[in-house]
């Protein structure tokens, strides 16, 4: 998954690994350091699909590296295909 984001005076492109997926938002392990509120554009593909999507996300939390963030964009579309898609997996603790 890419995640971009503006630092400075410029838009930074940085590549991360998904942690955590929910209808809500995304863990990403990311080696940036980005803030609490701040917004970043992520594009990503669900498995099994070569359609990348692109959204906005708000950062909700960190911890070291690790980095929750709330979906801000998805479309009514998107939430259902991502809906069909975690009720076909097996939930892990």
């Amino acid at each position: 998954m890419t995640l971009s984001y503006f630092q400075g005076n410029k838009y930074q492109k940085i590549e991360g690994h998904c942690r955590d997926l929910s209808e809500a938002g995304i863990g990403i392990l990311l080696a940036a350091e980005l803030d609490g509120g701040e917004v970043a554009g992520l594009s990503f593909s669900l498995p099994g699909s070569a359609l990348a999507w692109e959204l906005r996300a708000v950062v909700r939390y960190r911890r070291g590296f690790q980095y929750g963030f709330e979906f801000l964009s998805l479309t009514d579309e998107q939430r259902g295909v991502l809906g069909s898609h975690l009720k076909g997996l097996e939930p892990i603790d």
